[in-house]
């Protein structure tokens, strides 16, 4: 097993993206605690894998301190973070957008990353190595129509994420970020959006594989960042996005 003997905390690991997370996790060996506001799908996942859950609004920091101690008093340390919850927010530019829904979309997008990266690096320094995660999108690598506080946490997460991996190398601390790009997971956004036949035939046609990508996609990327077989790969992303992102758009040559 490919994570045995590791310690995760998975924020946001209840549903879609983190639920794929920790469900691999798990399966590769690792004990994880699983973070997230969703009390009754937490609950229920961390029942179907036997691991840890604890409520936590990663906006909040003391949440954040009490999912860490609790990580540690059940487990005896932590190997990995994976910062995976996020806010979406409303479909809003900066002029109607509301101040509180801006803030809101930037106290768990990107300050939650901030307050769980704080508190456990001084972990990771004390066990001499460790992996953090953060899961970005390709919104924070194109920007993206109506998502203006999204788009701006999702970008600031890549600096972060360097920044980091500067910081604490020679900690033998590696830090990266994941772009997922549409993923055909549990989000309501995505499950109402993919019943438009037009929406959909756009997200497709958007990507060179022409299709929506799965959790497990996402999460088979987290897994090879934990562990040792990307040992030497730090301050990275990788954009898992069916090349949504390399600017090539299938052309149909026989409709020109």
């Amino acid at each position: 097993m490919r994570l045995k003997n590791k310690v995760a905390l998975i924020t946001g690991g209840s549903t879609g993206i983190g639920k794929a997370i920790t469900e691999i996790f798990v399966k590769e060996g690792a004990k994880v605690t699983i973070a997230d506001i969703n009390k009754v799908q937490g609950r229920k996942t961390a029942r179907e894998n036997k691991c840890l859950f604890v409520f936590c609004d990663i906006s909040n920091e003391n949440h954040v301190e009490i999912a860490l101690n609790s990580t540690i008093s059940s487990y005896g340390k932590i190997d990995i973070l994976v910062n995976c919850a996020a806010n979406l927010g409303g479909p809003n530019n900066v002029v109607n957008i509301t101040t509180k829904e801006w803030r809101d979309v930037l106290s768990v997008s990107l300050d939650g990353v901030f307050y769980c990266s704080k508190h456990i690096m001084p972990e990771l320094i004390k066990a001499g190595s460790g992996s953090i995660i953060n899961i970005s999108s390709v919104e924070g690598m194109l920007g993206a129509f109506g998502h203006s506080a999204y788009v701006t946490a999702k970008s600031a997460l890549f600096g972060l994420t360097k920044s980091m991996a500067i910081d604490f190398g020679k900690f033998n601390i590696r830090v990266n970020s994941i772009s997922p790009g549409i993923i055909d997971s549990e989000r309501p956004d995505i499950k109402k959006l993919k019943k438009n036949k037009n929406i959909l035939k756009f997200w497709c046609d958007m990507t060179v594989l022409e299709r929506l990508g799965k959790p497990i996609e996402i999460a088979n990327t987290a897994l090879f960042l934990a562990t040792d077989e990307s040992s030497y790969i730090t301050g990275q992303n990788i954009a898992v996005d069916g090349g949504w992102t390399i600017g090539h758009l299938p052309i149909n040559l026989d409709e020109t």
